[in-house]
């Protein structure tokens, strides 16, 4: 393999376990800042994949919550543990491969995989503070919860009884004015069935709107402002032939599935708090949508909508997946017929099309914006990218689009050969009113070196680099994280 295959194997397979340790301060590259000691970076991502020796897809790793707290005295805390879902006390307690995913196979033999019990709720991919607890999403079922401080499983959450054993989108979205956590249950019916729920401090629903849409969709992320829920289309098919291989033992479920490319791009806007039917938004060209960014209401009338798209995607290659004995392939995404580009959609009351404008050149995806203007207009957009434009996952670079100053070109930095950059979340200042007063911080990961940084960057200059690193030992890739300041680990 070449050295950026060998580095990214070393990252995605990297089995550090449960840790607890601390980070003085004389170990810190450079100086963490003081206003966000207290405060602590949250992260969820598969932590066990190889397991008895086989590989599991990465979407099928088991969850592994992770929190670094910077501390007073300028150093930090480190604390990791998995999600005890199942599906991991199973396979701790046999030290294999005993729940068949979505993208994995217990075992060459049809018949062992046919009996396998499935679904694999793994719990990898979210992590979201809410009502005094930890809440780690996944997919294809109920969330977790977790205990806020010492991050050991509580059990299945069921926000007091309002979500059904039914799948919940990983991705939640928090509304600051009104105070509200907002989920979505979906149900892959025909048509295709989703329940908007919002949530109070207390963990109570308060709010519920179900919705129908014809078709087969994909749905991993989705956006809220004051007047609108909004889906994207992302309409799916699946391969006869191939979906029975997959029941009978011979094959997985996500290699039955693949993009409807005779379809159009379009987004579903959802009135919110108020009756009204499901808006059909058409977009100018194909848009397969993995992350949303941000949307917000310009005005009364208009609603813009801010998200990673590509223009169609092939299932089964992700992270360079090439099957359980195989080692993954970081070459594979570029092999795609089109790389993920941050777009917004501009959709008037008046109007079923949307306006459309390309915001970067750059390929980039796990778009993040500042944590309190979600829902909201937000001046910049950060996400994941790839320092060679022509190139696709996985990252290496982090970038920062303008979102008011279109003439600004994307702002990068990139880490390097042999190493990988994880999802950028924006840390405020506390009690700043400048928007863009605050610190981005990621993670870093060198499969070479075999170690990790969490960095964290200068906004306004993020091209110089980290103005401060924290060492770890080298981590499993996260999925998704987020920043919660000390103040609203008090509340």
């Amino acid at each position: 393999m070449s050295v950026r295959a060998d580095a990214w194997n070393a990252v995605m397979t990297a089995e550090p376990g449960e840790q607890t340790f601390d980070i003085p301060a004389s170990a810190i590259e450079g100086e963490l800042p003081r206003e966000l000691a207290g405060g602590r970076h949250l992260q969820n991502g598969p932590g066990w994949t190889k397991i008895g020796g086989r590989l599991a897809h990465p979407f099928d790793g088991h969850g592994l919550v992770r929190s670094l707290t910077f501390t007073n005295d300028g150093g930090a805390s480190y604390r990791a543990r998995f999600v005890k879902t199942p599906a991991y006390v199973d396979e701790k307690a046999a030290g294999h491969l005993v729940h068949k995913g979505l993208g994995t196979n217990i075992s060459n033999f049809p018949l062992s995989n046919i009996r396998a019990p499935g679904p694999r709720n793994v719990s990898n991919t979210t992590i979201q503070p809410w009502s005094g607890r930890l809440i780690s999403g996944w997919e294809g079922g109920r969330p977790y919860a977790l205990d806020a401080q010492s991050l050991e499983t509580i059990g299945e959450e069921t926000f007091g009884g309002a979500l059904p054993d039914a799948a919940f989108l990983a991705h939640m979205r928090i509304d600051t004015g009104a105070d509200r956590l907002i989920g979505c249950n979906l149900f892959r019916e025909s048509p295709s069935r989703f329940i908007f729920r919002e949530f109070d401090a207390t963990g109570q629903q308060v709010a519920e709107r179900e919705v129908t849409i014809p078709g087969m969709h994909f749905e991993h992320d989705f956006v809220a402002t004051p007047r609108w829920y909004v889906l994207a289309g992302n309409p799916m098919k699946a391969s006869l032939p191939k979906f029975a291989k997959a029941m009978l033992g011979f094959g997985s479920l996500i290699q039955a599935l693949h993009t409807d490319d005779s379809k159009g791009g379009e987004l579903y806007l959802i009135p919110r708090d108020r009756p009204g039917p499901v808006r059909t938004i058409r977009l100018p060209q194909r848009a397969f949508v993995i992350h949303f960014a941000n949307a917000h209401d310009v005005d009364e009338s208009t609603c813009a909508v801010e998200l990673c798209a590509f223009e169609s995607f092939e299932f089964g290659a992700e992270f360079g997946f090439q099957g359980p004995r195989l080692p993954l392939d970081p070459e594979l995404p570029d092999n795609r017929s089109s790389f993920q580009k941050l777009y917004r959609a501009t959709v008037r009351d008046d109007s079923d099309e949307a306006q459309w404008e390309q915001l970067s050149d750059y390929g980039m995806d796990f778009p993040r914006v500042h944590p309190a203007r979600e829902g909201q207009a937000a001046p910049a957009i950060y996400a994941s990218t790839r320092s060679n434009g022509s190139k696709s996952d996985p990252f290496d670079a982090i970038a920062r689009v303008d979102t008011v100053d279109r003439s600004r070109p994307t702002e990068v930095w990139s880490a390097g050969e042999g190493q990988f950059v994880g999802e950028p979340v924006f840390a405020p200042r506390p009690d700043a009113g400048d928007l863009d007063d605050g610190w981005v911080v990621a993670a870093v990961y060198d499969g070479a070196a075999k170690n990790t940084k969490l960095c964290v960057f200068d906004p306004k200059a993020l091209a110089k680099g980290p103005i401060a690193a924290v060492p770890l030992p080298l981590q499993p890739y996260g999925f998704h994280g987020f920043w919660q300041g000390a103040a609203a680990q008090e509340t």
